[in-house]
């Protein structure tokens, strides 16, 4: 087998690690066809000739890596990275620690290899996972049962830890699953329309933040940022669904319906799914604007086909470029751009308008202009700082001019800046618990602030829940009450379990563990960050 055993045990010390997974089948089955013996030396290099791609290929399959298939789909947009980010990215791939200690055991290996038959030994390893990895599973993997709950509730079907239960079966995770999407399925929220003699009419501003999750906020030591203390209401179990913008955007665009499977995203709806159209049935005009050109991944188609908001882009002007985003493209000064809304929007008459902001300046890869060569950390900490400084300024503006606004400031998704065993910082192919659990703050401007500190939510919450809450501040006016009580309109907000998806892989938190489905349709916990 020669080298090739060291390519098992390397592969094998991946999988200890829980850096890679190991199909024992597969790598079983291709080191029997490395070790049969072959007499004509024109066969052996035919042999090898052949092995060398397919080992690669069996490496890229045992890896946490996008399906290729995925990977191609998406080859259009990887050839508009800029070749800074495109070496950026590829220096993340590798580890250092992991990288000195493969070279370790390549030198163990050349050494032992005089004097063993290291094929032999690694066969008997390729052999001895199944049952280590049997036992090791035993060992962590807790009794599992299903909660006997109602049926027509929102978490029906999640996993309760069991005293002498065994766990459950990808059969049984799949149950639970399809029976979430069953139950979202039939959850809607309906706005209704204004009243006509309403004396204090609000506008309402939903900012949309690609890449900024709890776990981005710790990272970099903003959790703390003074702006989310200024916040009337925080989510902090909130589940954004999906860790890419294009879906993201579908997801809140369609809020006041219940979760979707990722492929459902792309089909039409109807109508009161929209929520902008339960805005423009409430009384509201809807406005749309960017801090980016939205060209990636058809962004802008998905907003406008996918999310149901059929209004014209407002166009950007005389607003300053703050950064250059990963493909070149310029990424807007979001304060800049959001005061110069608000001044058009002053000496606009309609009574109400509901506005969709969406910015970029968090992506990964995005270059500052007059720091261009910062690192990413270092990079995201300074867009993090001046976008949650932008967002607090802006707010500050609408409460000086006197109107009436409620501010939902609500991100994408993640950025994945930490990264973790199964991916690198800023990949984003699976959607984890640091990527998709992210902070969403309203803000009513136009009220005292009844309390010094927001009102915590923490029951697990999606996008129905929010639009549970605009539609209830739309129909009961809180600038029109005389004793407002925020906890009145919070009190019933739908709960959801957390269900994050792409094409290809679920992630489902059961019992206080994520559960991932892979594009191969198996189950395996997703591992705890280590933080």
């Amino acid at each position: 087998m020669g080298l090739w055993s060291f390519y098992f045990f390397g592969k094998l010390f991946l999988f200890v690690g829980g850096y890679i997974d190991f199909h024992i089948l597969l790598n079983f089955a291709f080191a029997i066809f490395l070790i049969l013996p072959i007499k004509r030396p024109l066969l052996r290099i035919a042999r090898q000739l052949v092995a060398i791609p397919a080992g690669l290929a069996l490496l890229y399959h045992d890896s946490w890596l996008p399906p290729l298939q995925r990977v191609m789909s998406q080859a259009g947009n990887l050839q508009q990275f800029d070749s800074a980010y495109l070496i950026e990215l590829m220096g993340r791939f590798v580890n250092p620690r992991v990288v000195t200690l493969l070279l370790v055991l390549l030198i163990f290996n050349m050494l032992l290899s005089r004097k063993l038959r290291m094929s032999t030994f690694a066969i008997a390893a390729i052999l001895l996972v199944p049952p280590i990895t049997s036992f090791v599973t035993a060992l962590k993997q807790p009794s599992i049962i299903n909660q006997s709950a109602d049926a027509a509730s929102p978490l029906a079907g999640t996993l309760m830890l069991g005293a002498n239960e065994k766990p459950a079966s990808g059969d049984e995770l799949n149950s639970i699953l399809t029976n979430f999407y069953r139950t979202e399925a039939g959850r809607k929220v309906s706005f209704k329309p204004p009243a006509a003699d309403s004396k204090a009419p609000f506008d309402i501003v939903m900012l949309h933040i690609c890449s900024l999750a709890w776990d981005d906020m710790a990272y970099v030591n903003l959790k703390n940022h003074p702006v989310m203390s200024r916040f009337d209401l925080v989510f902090d179990n909130f589940s954004s669904g999906s860790s890419y913008s294009g879906p993201a955007a579908i997801r809140v665009l369609r809020s006041p319906c219940g979760h979707e499977k990722h492929e459902d995203l792309y089909s039409k709806k109807d109508p009161g799914c929209y929520l902008f159209n339960q805005f423009q049935q409430a009384g509201f005009t809807p406005e749309f604007l960017m801090g980016h050109d939205g060209h990636f991944g058809n962004f802008l188609d998905d907003v406008h086909k996918g999310g149901g908001l059929d209004v014209p882009l407002l166009p950007i002007n005389q607003v300053p470029v703050a950064m250059n985003a990963f493909d070149g493209s310029p990424v807007y000064d979001d304060y800049a751009e959001l005061s110069h809304w608000w001044q058009q929007r002053l000496n606009k008459p309609d009574t109400r308008v509901a506005l969709y902001y969406n910015t970029t300046s968090l992506h990964d890869g995005n270059r500052l202009l007059n720091k261009p060569s910062m690192n990413a950390v270092d990079s995201y900490r300074a867009r993090l700082d001046k976008l949650l400084n932008d967002v607090d300024k802006f707010m500050q503006e609408l409460s000086s001019s006197g109107r009436r606004v409620v501010v939902v400031f609500i991100p994408e998704h993640g950025a994945g800046l930490r990264g973790d065993k199964l991916q690198i910082s800023g990949l984003r192919e699976i959607p984890s618990p640091a990527i998709s659990s992210i902070p969403v703050g309203v803000k009513l401007i136009g009220m005292p602030q009844t309390t010094s500190s927001p009102l915590i939510i923490n029951q697990p919450s999606s996008y129905l829940a929010v639009a549970q809450l605009l539609a209830s501040l739309a129909a009961n006016n809180p600038f029109e009450a005389t004793n407002f009580n925020l906890q009145d309109y919070t009190r019933d907000l739908p709960q959801t379990n957390f269900v994050s998806e792409n094409e290809g892989t679920v992630v489902m938190r059961q019992a206080g563990r994520y559960m991932m489905r892979n594009p191969d349709m198996s189950w395996t916990e997703y591992p705890k960050q280590v933080q």
